[in-house]
């Protein structure tokens, strides 16, 4: 165990066949809502040579159950668009599925709350140990917008989303001279902000520190088929450094 800890919400691909009943969508149709929005490859990206106890990672796809979303709608501002915890319009508006209250609390009792029982549990030891827990919430992001996106203009090679209160000035610091000096064009809080801090030290414990990083896809992957290609190798050994520096602000 090291005071970092890698969060991956979205990279996981898994619809389970009771879940795929709910979709209004065609298979077809499904498959490339998941490669929309599936933030694949970041396990790989992220995670290359680490400890499986330093990563946390959703088990199923996040049209299932979104994982890095607040769990009350009333507080989540991506529910606007049908894109809160439980998703329930595409990328695009239309309609993706209709869950009852019943059928969303069965989703989340199963996908949701273990996930963050487990990152809970994982923040609060590392600040038992070492006094500080430093979380990488690890992204991709396409080209093309989101309805989610906070801005709709030329999008960055890497975003650096923060969180008041536990996104101290010297990490948001680090972050942007870090990929700035590795020469990607760097947005802070754009195209997204936010990044994610465990229930039960989120406003409460200001030891735990949390920072988002956004890789733009096209940097590592082609988009129209989610396979990587040649610049896979290079971002992958730019985040390992990343992790590095990371590590080194925790235990100063």
């Amino acid at each position: 165990m090291t005071p970092l800890l890698v969060h991956l919400p979205h990279d996981a691909t898994v619809i389970p066949p009771d879940a795929q009943a709910d979709f209004l969508l065609s298979a077809e149709e499904l498959g490339a809502e998941c490669l929309r929005l599936t933030d694949r490859h970041t396990g790989a990206l992220y995670t290359d040579g680490l400890a499986p106890a330093d990563f946390i990672r959703a088990e199923v796809s996040r049209l299932v159950v979104d994982t890095e979303r607040f769990a009350d709608d009333a507080q989540e501002p991506c529910s606007k668009v049908g894109m809160g915890a439980t998703y329930v319009r595409t990328a695009d508006g239309r309609p993706l599925r209709a869950l009852t209250p019943e059928r969303r609390a069965e989703l989340m009792a199963r996908h949701y709350w273990p996930h963050h029982r487990a990152l809970d549990e994982a923040a609060v030891a590392r600040l038992a140990r070492f006094g500080r827990c430093v979380i990488l919430d690890a992204h991709s992001y396409p080209t093309g917008p989101l309805p989610t996106q906070l801005a709709f203009g030329p999008s960055p090679e890497i975003g650096i989303g923060t969180q008041p209160g536990h996104t101290p000035p010297a990490l948001r610091d680090l972050a942007v001279d870090f990929f700035r000096a590795h020469r990607y064009s760097v947005g802070v809080d754009v195209p997204f902000s936010g990044a994610m801090v465990p229930n039960a030290c989120f406003g409460r414990d200001p030891r735990l520190w949390s920072v988002m990083i956004e890789v733009r896809r096209d940097l590592y992957m082609d988009e129209a088929t989610g396979e990587r290609h040649a610049g896979f190798a290079r971002t992958q050994a730019v985040l390992t450094e990343f992790r590095a520096e990371l590590l080194r602000l925790a235990v100063t």
